[in-house]
Protein backbone atom coordinates (compact mmCIF):
# COMPACT_ATOMS: atom_id res chain seq x y z
CA UNK A 1 0.00 0.00 0.00
CA UNK A 2 0.70 3.41 -0.99
CA UNK A 3 2.01 5.38 2.11
CA UNK A 4 0.40 8.98 2.93
CA UNK A 5 4.16 10.29 3.04
CA UNK A 6 4.27 9.16 -0.71
CA UNK A 7 0.95 10.31 -1.87
CA UNK A 8 2.01 14.17 -0.26
CA UNK A 9 5.16 13.86 -2.39
CA UNK A 10 3.53 13.16 -5.52
CA UNK A 11 0.81 16.22 -5.19
CA UNK A 12 3.38 18.40 -3.79
CA UNK A 13 5.36 17.94 -7.68
CA UNK A 14 2.52 17.55 -9.48
CA UNK A 15 1.85 20.66 -11.78
CA UNK A 16 -1.87 19.88 -13.00
CA UNK A 17 -3.62 17.35 -10.91
CA UNK A 18 -7.06 16.35 -11.57
CA UNK A 19 -9.19 15.34 -8.80
CA UNK A 20 -12.22 12.68 -9.20
CA UNK A 21 -14.35 12.77 -5.78
CA UNK A 22 -18.10 11.38 -4.79
CA UNK A 23 -21.01 13.75 -4.18
CA UNK A 24 -21.47 13.27 -0.65
CA UNK A 25 -20.14 14.96 2.06
CA UNK A 26 -17.32 12.78 2.58
CA UNK A 27 -15.62 12.97 -0.75
CA UNK A 28 -16.32 16.84 -1.23
CA UNK A 29 -14.69 17.71 1.80
CA UNK A 30 -11.51 15.13 0.75
CA UNK A 31 -11.02 17.28 -2.57
CA UNK A 32 -11.51 20.45 -0.82
CA UNK A 33 -8.88 19.44 1.66
CA UNK A 34 -6.37 18.37 -1.27
CA UNK A 35 -7.04 21.40 -3.39
CA UNK A 36 -6.64 24.10 -0.18
CA UNK A 37 -3.34 22.36 0.38
CA UNK A 38 -1.94 22.12 -2.37
CA UNK A 39 -3.11 25.35 -4.64
CA UNK A 40 -3.68 23.18 -7.84
CA UNK A 41 -5.55 21.44 -10.11
CA UNK A 42 -9.14 20.90 -11.09
CA UNK A 43 -12.20 18.75 -9.41
CA UNK A 44 -14.70 16.75 -10.96
CA UNK A 45 -17.38 15.56 -9.04
CA UNK A 46 -19.18 12.23 -9.84
CA UNK A 47 -22.94 13.03 -10.49
CA UNK A 48 -23.24 10.44 -13.00
CA UNK A 49 -26.74 8.92 -12.25
CA UNK A 50 -29.10 9.95 -14.61
CA UNK A 51 -26.31 11.16 -17.24
CA UNK A 52 -26.29 9.23 -20.53
CA UNK A 53 -22.01 8.75 -19.52
CA UNK A 54 -20.96 6.31 -17.52
CA UNK A 55 -18.29 6.70 -15.19
CA UNK A 56 -15.68 5.56 -16.91
CA UNK A 57 -16.39 7.60 -20.04
CA UNK A 58 -16.69 10.43 -17.73
CA UNK A 59 -12.99 9.71 -16.32
CA UNK A 60 -11.61 9.72 -19.82
CA UNK A 61 -13.31 12.63 -21.13
CA UNK A 62 -11.78 15.06 -18.28
CA UNK A 63 -9.14 13.61 -18.77
CA UNK A 64 -8.82 14.20 -21.90
CA UNK A 65 -10.18 17.66 -21.81
CA UNK A 66 -7.85 18.96 -18.63
CA UNK A 67 -4.58 16.77 -19.54
CA UNK A 68 -3.36 16.02 -15.96
CA UNK A 69 -0.23 14.72 -14.71
CA UNK A 70 -1.27 12.81 -11.95
CA UNK A 71 -5.28 11.82 -11.56
CA UNK A 72 -6.17 11.13 -7.81
CA UNK A 73 -9.69 9.33 -7.66
CA UNK A 74 -11.11 10.19 -3.93
CA UNK A 75 -13.80 7.94 -2.50
CA UNK A 76 -14.69 6.16 -5.00
CA UNK A 77 -15.28 2.66 -4.62
CA UNK A 78 -16.38 0.94 -8.07
CA UNK A 79 -12.92 1.59 -9.86
CA UNK A 80 -11.19 -1.73 -11.95
CA UNK A 81 -8.47 -2.41 -13.35
CA UNK A 82 -10.03 -1.78 -16.76
CA UNK A 83 -10.53 1.95 -15.88
CA UNK A 84 -6.41 2.52 -14.60
CA UNK A 85 -5.32 0.58 -17.63
CA UNK A 86 -6.47 3.27 -20.10
CA UNK A 87 -5.10 6.31 -17.82
CA UNK A 88 -1.39 7.07 -18.97
CA UNK A 89 -0.42 9.46 -16.08
CA UNK A 90 0.27 8.72 -12.27
CA UNK A 91 -2.58 7.34 -10.54
CA UNK A 92 -4.05 7.92 -6.82
CA UNK A 93 -6.72 6.24 -5.33
CA UNK A 94 -7.70 7.10 -2.20
CA UNK A 95 -10.52 4.83 -0.20
CA UNK A 96 -11.96 3.23 2.66
CA UNK A 97 -14.32 0.70 1.28
CA UNK A 98 -13.49 -2.51 0.31
CA UNK A 99 -10.38 -3.60 -0.78
CA UNK A 100 -9.64 -4.09 -4.31
CA UNK A 101 -6.64 -5.71 -5.93
CA UNK A 102 -5.08 -3.01 -8.64
CA UNK A 103 -1.45 -2.40 -10.11
CA UNK A 104 0.14 0.64 -11.38
CA UNK A 105 -1.51 3.04 -8.71
CA UNK A 106 -0.67 4.79 -5.62
CA UNK A 107 -3.95 2.95 -3.57
CA UNK A 108 -4.48 4.15 0.01
CA UNK A 109 -6.83 2.38 1.91
CA UNK A 110 -6.73 1.44 5.78
CA UNK A 111 -8.63 -1.70 5.38
CA UNK A 112 -5.47 -3.48 3.86
CA UNK A 113 -3.49 -3.51 7.24
CA UNK A 114 -7.02 -3.54 9.41
CA UNK A 115 -10.26 -4.85 7.49
CA UNK A 116 -12.15 -2.88 10.22
CA UNK A 117 -10.29 0.43 9.96
CA UNK A 118 -13.05 2.33 7.75
CA UNK A 119 -12.48 5.23 8.81
CA UNK A 120 -13.47 8.14 6.21
CA UNK A 121 -11.30 9.15 3.18
CA UNK A 122 -11.60 12.69 4.35
CA UNK A 123 -9.53 11.53 7.50
CA UNK A 124 -6.95 10.11 5.48
CA UNK A 125 -6.79 13.66 2.89
CA UNK A 126 -6.25 15.91 6.68
CA UNK A 127 -3.72 13.34 7.14
CA UNK A 128 -2.32 14.41 4.04
CA UNK A 129 -2.89 18.28 4.17
CA UNK A 130 -2.67 18.49 8.18
CA UNK A 131 -4.85 21.35 7.98
CA UNK A 132 -8.44 22.45 8.02
CA UNK A 133 -9.74 20.55 10.96
CA UNK A 134 -12.44 21.95 11.48
CA UNK A 135 -13.68 21.09 7.65
CA UNK A 136 -12.06 17.62 7.77
CA UNK A 137 -14.33 16.94 10.95
CA UNK A 138 -17.32 17.95 9.09
CA UNK A 139 -16.83 15.59 6.28
CA UNK A 140 -15.52 12.65 8.66
CA UNK A 141 -18.46 13.03 11.10
CA UNK A 142 -21.28 13.15 8.02
CA UNK A 143 -19.77 9.45 7.59
CA UNK A 144 -20.41 7.99 11.10
CA UNK A 145 -17.37 8.56 12.07
CA UNK A 146 -15.73 10.00 15.60
CA UNK A 147 -12.32 10.04 13.96
CA UNK A 148 -11.23 13.67 14.92
CA UNK A 149 -14.05 14.24 17.75
CA UNK A 150 -11.40 15.00 20.46
CA UNK A 151 -9.66 16.89 18.53
CA UNK A 152 -12.44 19.11 17.26
CA UNK A 153 -13.51 18.76 20.75
CA UNK A 154 -10.41 20.84 22.13
CA UNK A 155 -9.95 23.43 19.50
CA UNK A 156 -13.98 24.24 19.01
CA UNK A 157 -15.59 23.09 22.20
CA UNK A 158 -18.41 25.47 21.88
CA UNK A 159 -19.48 23.23 18.72
CA UNK A 160 -19.94 19.92 21.26
CA UNK A 161 -20.30 20.61 24.59
CA UNK A 162 -24.02 19.88 25.14
CA UNK A 163 -23.05 16.09 24.47
CA UNK A 164 -19.31 16.27 26.07
CA UNK A 165 -20.92 14.74 29.54
CA UNK A 166 -22.02 12.05 27.74
CA UNK A 167 -20.40 8.56 28.49
CA UNK A 168 -20.88 6.48 25.36
CA UNK A 169 -21.34 9.05 22.44
CA UNK A 170 -22.10 7.78 18.93
CA UNK A 171 -21.53 9.42 15.32
CA UNK A 172 -25.37 10.05 15.52
CA UNK A 173 -24.97 11.98 18.66
CA UNK A 174 -22.68 14.53 17.02
CA UNK A 175 -24.91 14.20 14.06
CA UNK A 176 -28.15 14.88 15.11
CA UNK A 177 -27.29 17.03 18.83
CA UNK A 178 -24.42 19.50 17.85
CA UNK A 179 -23.39 22.72 16.16
CA UNK A 180 -21.04 20.37 14.68
CA UNK A 181 -23.81 18.55 13.24
CA UNK A 182 -25.76 21.35 12.04
CA UNK A 183 -22.50 22.17 9.94
CA UNK A 184 -22.87 18.78 8.57
CA UNK A 185 -25.79 19.12 7.49
CA UNK A 186 -25.67 22.22 5.70
CA UNK A 187 -22.51 21.05 4.19
CA UNK A 188 -25.03 18.23 2.49
CA UNK A 189 -27.71 20.07 1.37
CA UNK A 190 -25.66 22.49 -0.19
CA UNK A 191 -24.45 19.29 -2.28
CA UNK A 192 -27.96 18.81 -3.57
CA UNK A 193 -29.82 20.00 -6.86
CA UNK A 194 -28.62 21.12 -10.43
CA UNK A 195 -25.13 20.19 -10.76
CA UNK A 196 -24.16 23.92 -11.60
CA UNK A 197 -25.21 25.22 -8.38
CA UNK A 198 -23.77 22.21 -6.82
CA UNK A 199 -20.43 23.72 -8.54
CA UNK A 200 -20.92 26.91 -7.53
CA UNK A 201 -21.30 25.73 -3.80
CA UNK A 202 -18.20 23.81 -3.57
CA UNK A 203 -16.67 26.92 -5.59
CA UNK A 204 -17.90 28.72 -2.46
CA UNK A 205 -16.85 26.71 0.31
CA UNK A 206 -13.50 26.35 -1.00
CA UNK A 207 -13.25 29.95 0.54
CA UNK A 208 -14.55 29.53 3.73
CA UNK A 209 -12.28 29.43 6.47
CA UNK A 210 -13.37 29.46 9.77
CA UNK A 211 -17.24 27.63 10.34
CA UNK A 212 -18.63 30.68 12.17
CA UNK A 213 -18.88 32.05 8.75
CA UNK A 214 -21.43 29.47 7.52
CA UNK A 215 -23.40 28.95 11.27
CA UNK A 216 -23.46 32.46 12.25
CA UNK A 217 -23.67 34.26 8.28
CA UNK A 218 -20.37 36.00 9.36
CA UNK A 219 -19.44 36.25 5.62
CA UNK A 220 -21.69 36.67 2.34
CA UNK A 221 -19.78 33.52 1.50
CA UNK A 222 -20.95 31.75 4.29
CA UNK A 223 -24.69 33.46 4.25
CA UNK A 224 -24.75 32.29 0.34
CA UNK A 225 -24.28 28.99 1.81
CA UNK A 226 -26.53 28.73 4.40
CA UNK A 227 -29.71 30.39 2.64
CA UNK A 228 -28.52 27.57 -0.22
CA UNK A 229 -29.26 24.71 2.42
CA UNK A 230 -32.17 26.76 3.66
CA UNK A 231 -34.27 26.01 0.47
CA UNK A 232 -34.00 22.10 1.04
CA UNK A 233 -34.69 22.10 4.61
CA UNK A 234 -38.00 22.34 5.06
CA UNK A 235 -38.98 19.58 1.70
CA UNK A 236 -36.51 17.26 3.68
CA UNK A 237 -37.81 18.03 7.18
CA UNK A 238 -41.30 17.28 5.57
CA UNK A 239 -40.51 13.79 4.19
CA UNK A 240 -38.61 12.48 7.77
CA UNK A 241 -41.85 13.52 9.58
CA UNK A 242 -44.04 11.52 7.01
CA UNK A 243 -40.84 8.38 7.35
CA UNK A 244 -41.63 8.30 11.22
CA UNK A 245 -45.00 8.56 11.30
CA UNK A 246 -45.68 5.54 8.93
CA UNK A 247 -42.74 3.62 10.66
CA UNK A 248 -44.34 3.82 14.54
CA UNK A 249 -43.99 0.81 15.82
CA UNK A 250 -42.08 -0.96 13.78
CA UNK A 251 -40.22 -4.11 14.91
CA UNK A 252 -37.00 -5.00 12.77
CA UNK A 253 -37.47 -3.15 9.79
CA UNK A 254 -37.93 0.44 8.66
CA UNK A 255 -39.28 1.23 5.26
CA UNK A 256 -40.18 4.42 3.61
CA UNK A 257 -40.72 4.88 -0.34
CA UNK A 258 -40.84 8.57 -1.72
CA UNK A 259 -41.44 9.76 -5.28
CA UNK A 260 -38.88 12.58 -5.98
CA UNK A 261 -37.19 12.78 -10.03
CA UNK A 262 -35.38 15.99 -8.42
CA UNK A 263 -33.70 16.14 -5.74
CA UNK A 264 -32.26 12.73 -3.74
CA UNK A 265 -32.62 12.63 -0.18
CA UNK A 266 -32.50 9.44 0.76
CA UNK A 267 -29.23 9.16 2.65
CA UNK A 268 -30.34 12.09 4.68
CA UNK A 269 -32.97 10.08 6.02
CA UNK A 270 -31.46 6.91 6.11
CA UNK A 271 -29.11 8.02 8.43
CA UNK A 272 -31.58 9.98 10.28
CA UNK A 273 -33.64 7.56 10.97
CA UNK A 274 -31.42 4.98 12.23
CA UNK A 275 -30.84 7.53 14.71
CA UNK A 276 -35.03 7.93 15.65
CA UNK A 277 -35.14 3.95 15.15
CA UNK A 278 -31.80 2.44 16.70
CA UNK A 279 -31.41 -1.06 16.51
CA UNK A 280 -33.88 -1.52 13.65
CA UNK A 281 -32.06 -1.76 9.77
CA UNK A 282 -33.44 0.85 7.65
CA UNK A 283 -34.46 1.20 3.98
CA UNK A 284 -35.30 4.38 2.06
CA UNK A 285 -36.30 3.93 -1.69
CA UNK A 286 -36.74 6.80 -3.77
CA UNK A 287 -38.28 5.89 -7.05
CA UNK A 288 -37.39 7.93 -9.15
CA UNK A 289 -38.46 7.32 -13.51
CA UNK A 290 -38.58 3.75 -13.65
CA UNK A 291 -35.27 2.58 -10.84
CA UNK A 292 -35.71 2.98 -7.30
CA UNK A 293 -32.46 3.83 -5.35
CA UNK A 294 -32.30 2.43 -1.70
CA UNK A 295 -29.83 3.28 1.03
CA UNK A 296 -29.88 0.90 3.44
CA UNK A 297 -28.79 1.32 7.08
CA UNK A 298 -28.11 -0.97 10.12
CA UNK A 299 -26.54 -0.71 13.66
CA UNK A 300 -27.06 -4.48 14.35
CA UNK A 301 -23.61 -5.73 15.04
CA UNK A 302 -24.32 -8.93 12.99
CA UNK A 303 -25.95 -7.59 10.32
CA UNK A 304 -23.43 -7.14 7.18
CA UNK A 305 -25.58 -5.27 4.84
CA UNK A 306 -23.04 -6.00 1.36
CA UNK A 307 -23.62 -9.61 2.16
CA UNK A 308 -27.60 -9.08 2.11
CA UNK A 309 -27.61 -7.21 -0.75
CA UNK A 310 -25.13 -10.24 -2.61
CA UNK A 311 -27.99 -12.48 -1.83
CA UNK A 312 -31.09 -10.04 -2.59
CA UNK A 313 -29.35 -9.79 -6.45
CA UNK A 314 -28.48 -13.30 -6.69
CA UNK A 315 -32.71 -13.37 -6.95
CA UNK A 316 -33.81 -10.12 -8.81
CA UNK A 317 -31.90 -8.11 -11.22
CA UNK A 318 -30.29 -5.34 -9.00
CA UNK A 319 -26.72 -3.53 -8.36
CA UNK A 320 -25.34 -2.37 -4.93
CA UNK A 321 -22.69 -2.63 -2.34
CA UNK A 322 -20.90 -0.65 0.88
CA UNK A 323 -20.28 -1.04 4.29
CA UNK A 324 -21.11 -3.03 6.60
CA UNK A 325 -23.59 -0.69 8.35
CA UNK A 326 -23.82 1.74 5.47
CA UNK A 327 -25.21 0.72 1.90
CA UNK A 328 -26.54 1.28 -0.96
CA UNK A 329 -28.53 -0.75 -4.17
CA UNK A 330 -30.63 0.17 -7.30
CA UNK A 331 -33.97 -2.16 -8.33
CA UNK A 332 -36.43 -2.08 -11.00
CA UNK A 333 -39.61 -0.68 -9.80
CA UNK A 334 -41.20 -3.86 -11.11
CA UNK A 335 -39.52 -5.46 -8.50
CA UNK A 336 -40.12 -3.98 -5.15
CA UNK A 337 -42.08 -6.19 -3.94
CA UNK A 338 -40.11 -9.14 -4.32
CA UNK A 339 -37.40 -6.84 -3.16
CA UNK A 340 -39.12 -5.99 0.75
CA UNK A 341 -40.09 -9.78 0.72
CA UNK A 342 -36.34 -10.87 0.11
CA UNK A 343 -35.44 -7.79 2.70
CA UNK A 344 -37.60 -8.92 5.50
CA UNK A 345 -36.23 -12.96 4.86
CA UNK A 346 -32.36 -11.94 4.97
CA UNK A 347 -32.40 -9.82 7.88
CA UNK A 348 -34.60 -11.82 9.86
Amino acid sequence: MTTLMKIRELLEKSINPLYFYDDDPDGVVSYLLLKRKFGKGNGVIIRVRGSHLNEEELYLKKINEFNPDVVVFLDKPTLNQDVFDKIDVTKIWIDHHEVAKVKGVHYYNPRIRNKKDNRPTSYICYRIARQDMWLAAAGVTADWSLALFSEFKKKYPGFVDNISLLKNIKPDDVLYKTKLGELVRIISFVLKGKTLDVKKNIDTLSKIRDPFEILEKKTDHGKRLFESAEKFQKKYSDLFKKAVNENKGSKRLVVFTYLANDVSFTPNLANELLHRFPGKIIAVCRIKDEQIRISLRSSIGDVELPRIIDKICNEIKCTGGGHEHAAAMEIHKDDFDRFTKLLRKYVS
